[in-house]
């Protein structure tokens, strides 16, 4: 009898077990969708995390795993380590089938520890509570900003007291489940320099192992001197590269999805948003404007100096991870440890970022409209090329850019083809626009592109397209739009079909539209003109702007012209 009470009671135990993981399991789908805004990101988050998490059922048997979700890897190694055996060695099925490897979704994080309040690290952990639930591995360095000066051994007790704090403030707000076995351990000795002074990971196994355990590793910026026999301080941002590089040699078990610096002074200041931060960075493009940017932005120099050196460790860490992995799918965070402290999926830029990778607002917003953040999202993103009237001074027409080689004529109307999914009447359209373009935009190869021409003196925004495979890529059309802007922003009108669900977006980014009953176009206007004074009379001062007579010119561009595809 008192062994069937003990089957029972297990029996018990494991339906409420059972109960327990197919609840978090339907939290986590719920959770995710919404945080979201679209199913596409949605859909992107759970195809690249899903095998990160198990929810299969408890096995009642010995039948032995499929070894497809990290979980079941993790068992492996750990059970091939503590039995002194290679735990990275190939994986294979019942059947001998050779299994590929399921990698560890890495956030590297480098927290600068200045005047971070013990309420701030409580929300900071509750952040990494969060992102490990999301199927996220976080890796912590210590940047000491009190250490870039000085011996070693008057800062060694100083550095080894701060990180014990960190790691009890951190402890406080820990506390375990099922599914959220959170511990940390601290790594004094994680880098070495050789006898030649070059700088290397003594062994990835001391981030990897900890990692599968389940662990989070947090490494003081310290580097083991094999001349010396001794502990030097490091840069703290060339260990952070060093690392990056490191983890790049285990592709197949690790996969750097984020690098976030948490800096008091949070993002890269713009001058656009009254120095608050840039919402996004494409560096491909932006990078050299940004420099030249924040030496003429008013900024002390020793802010512009960290600023600076930030942008240049992200750009640099981001170029090195492309230039393996042939992707652009790492992004780059900077922000504040008050704004990682958030515990909203919606509001803190980090857990929104791996959810959808984008920004929590986007950045072809006008400044005067969107809330001014302290966090900047930074990709390596893609070259952009450029094509403006100002340029060809002595004729400027599509044809030309064809002829001199600067656009691909098939790649380029192909796009529009592919983005509209209509056919272009390739000779009417550019019968049309040849002799009258402003500005043509192409971004990376071919994956979006912006034609404006003049139409009776006003810029016409006349194709936006972005090629079907990225339609609902964060930051795409953001990038775009943004250019538009800059290259036309005393007036800009456009127009678009009143039934497109893309209207929502351009509404945002508009200061007016309106349309007309019997016609099928919606029109948007935008631009510096409307800074000033609208008179709504008649008859306007030349300081103030008559919106009677631009809506009828407006409406008479867009009216006027034909239809640019095939029946």
């Amino acid at each position: 009898m008192s062994k069937f009470a003990t089957l029972n009671r297990q029996f018990i135990s494991n339906l409420k077990t059972h109960q327990v993981i197919t609840d978090a399991k339907r939290n986590l789908i719920l959770s995710i969708l919404k945080s979201t805004t679209t199913k596409r990101e949605a859909r992107n988050y759970l195809n690249k995390y899903q095998n990160q998490f198990d929810f299969s059922d408890i096995r009642f048997d010995n039948v032995s795993k499929e070894l497809t979700t990290r979980e079941e890897q993790r068992e492996l190694f750990i059970n091939r380590f503590l039995s002194r055996q290679n735990p990275f060695l190939n994986i294979y099925d019942e059947e001998e089938t050779k299994l590929e490897k399921v990698p560890l979704r890495l956030a590297i994080f480098k927290i600068k520890h200045s005047n971070i309040s013990a309420k701030e690290w409580g929300g900071i952990a509750e952040t990494f509570k969060r992102l490990v639930h999301l199927g996220i591995s976080p890796v912590i360095l210590l940047d000491y900003e009190f250490a870039v000066d000085g011996e070693f051994k008057r800062l060694e007790s100083l550095m080894i007291d701060h990180g014990s704090k960190i790691v009890n403030h951190l402890e406080k707000q820990l506390q375990d489940d099922i599914f959220n076995e959170l511990g940390l351990t601290v790594i004094n000795s994680l880098f070495i320099t050789d006898d030649k002074g070059d700088l290397t990971l003594n062994s990835l196994e001391d981030i990897i192992i900890p990692l599968y355990q389940g662990i989070v590793p947090i490494i003081q910026p310290l580097v083991y001197n094999k001349t010396t026999c001794s502990l030097d301080i490091s840069l703290p941002d060339l260990l952070l590269q060093n690392l990056c590089m490191s983890a790049l040699e285990a592709k197949d078990l690790l996969s750097i999805e984020k690098i976030v610096l948490i800096e008091p002074r949070g993002g890269i200041p713009s001058i656009e948003r009254d120095q608050t931060s840039h919402v996004f960075i494409n560096l491909s493009q932006e990078y050299a404007d940004l420099v030249l940017e924040l030496y003429i932005g008013y900024i002390h120099p020793k802010n512009r100096d960290i600023h600076l050196k930030n942008l240049h460790t992200v750009n640099t860490i981001l170029h090195q991870i492309s230039t393996v992995t042939k992707n652009d799918d790492t992004t780059g965070i900077i922000t504040t440890p008050k704004i990682m402290s958030i515990n909203s999926d919606q509001l803190n830029p980090i857990i929104y970022n791996v959810l959808t990778d984008r920004p929590i607002i986007s950045s072809s917003l006008p400044s005067s409209n969107a809330p001014h953040l302290s966090t900047s999202i930074i990709k390596k993103g893609m070259e952009v090329q450029i094509f403006d009237s100002q340029d060809y001074p002595d004729g400027f027409t599509l044809e030309r850019l064809i002829d001199d080689g600067h656009i691909h004529r098939r790649k380029f109307f192909d796009l529009i083809n592919d983005s509209f999914g209509r056919e272009l009447d390739e000779k009417t359209y550019m019968e049309r626009i040849n002799n009258t373009i402003a500005t043509v935009v192409i971004l990376g190869d071919y994956d979006g592109s912006a034609i404006i021409t003049w139409e009776n003196g006003v810029a016409y925004l006349d194709k936006f397209a972005i090629a079907r495979k990225n339609q609902g890529l964060p930051s795409l059309a953001d990038i775009i739009f943004k250019i538009i802007l800059q290259a036309h922003p005393n007036e800009l009108i456009w127009r678009s079909r009143k039934n497109n669900p893309v209207n929502k977006w351009y509404f945002e980014r508009c200061r007016g539209s309106f349309s007309s009953p019997e016609s099928p176009w919606k029109l948007f206007y935008t631009g510096e003109i409307f800074d000033k004074k609208i008179n709504r009379k008649q008859k306007a001062r030349k300081e103030e702007v008559n919106i009677f007579n631009k809506l009828r010119q407006y409406s008479s561009i867009c009216e006027g012209i034909p239809a640019s595809f095939k029946l």
